[in-house]
């Protein structure tokens, strides 16, 4: 298992105060938020990104992000797949897929790769420079050269972003399969479909603050029949009575009849 815990973390305008969050094997922890909540924050914090007052272990040991053996440790163990792109654009998915296994000592797992590249349809984009694919392709890459590392954790921000509905059904079926096969996973996600058939644990951020830390037990003994998109909303239900309130206050009409009566000649 890994396991993060932020005692507190302040910026300017922001702070995160007493946030745990666990990943364990065979599990999917279900990160959702408004833009500014505070998931991006905990994912750089799990990776030693940020200084912050609390810990990170993976198992019982606790990391030293300063020391290089805790990093190389916790490389190993966790894939991350960011919301950004970030690869050699100068080289094929083809070369950076074994620049990535052979990092990583897994250069032997070439029919787990093979059976990826099958499944993400990059057959025909091995050999052509990355910076020529589309977006999706790019994404697709992306997605590979972390998963076929074999990692017992992966981490996702935003996974569904630049993937095409196909793609998205594919990668739910992925992660699923690969959930089952032992893989603790960790999802930052606004695509509340694509987290409704995967998740375990449900954690929901509000201003820097947890307002639900629930298993799926809890969630649908709680909730029961609601949907994702319904417990979120009724998580958040105070601010969506006031934005209710502003959207039933509105009035398109009279602009559209006044727009309408002019004469234009």
């Amino acid at each position: 298992m890994i396991s993060l815990y932020i005692k507190e973390k302040r910026f300017e305008s922001f702070e995160l105060i007493d946030i745990p969050v666990e990943i364990k094997k065979g599990e999917a922890t279900l990160l959702l938020g408004h833009n500014g909540a505070g998931k991006t924050t905990i994912i750089k914090s799990l990776f030693g990104l940020l200084n912050i007052n609390g810990n990170v272990k993976l198992d019982d040991h606790k990391i030293c992000f300063q020391l290089q053996g805790d990093v190389d440790l916790f490389k190993k163990n966790m894939a991350y797949i960011p919301d950004d792109i970030s690869l050699l654009n100068y080289l094929t998915p083809m070369e950076y897929f074994d620049l990535v296994q052979s990092s990583f000592n897994q250069s032997e797992n070439k029919e787990f790769l093979n059976q990826l590249i099958r499944i993400f349809e990059l057959d025909k984009y091995l050999h052509i420079p990355i910076i020529q694919l589309s977006h999706g392709n790019q994404k697709k890459t992306q997605i590979v050269s972390q998963l076929c590392r074999k990692s017992e954790y992966v981490v996702f921000d935003e996974p569904t972003n630049g993937l095409d509905p196909d793609m998205i059904i594919i990668l739910k079926r992925v992660l699923g399969k690969l959930k089952s096969q032992g893989v603790g996973i960790l999802l930052s996600t606004h695509n509340l479909d694509f987290g409704q058939e995967l998740f375990n644990r449900l954690i929901i951020l509000r201003d820097g603050k947890i307002i639900i830390n629930m298993n799926r037990e809890e969630v649908e003994e709680r909730f029961t029949g609601l949907s994702l998109e319904e417990v979120y909303r009724g998580a958040n239900k105070e601010y969506y009575q006031y934005i209710e309130e502003i959207i039933n206050d509105m009035d398109h009409s009279s602009s559209t009849e006044n727009r309408n009566s002019k004469n234009y000649t």
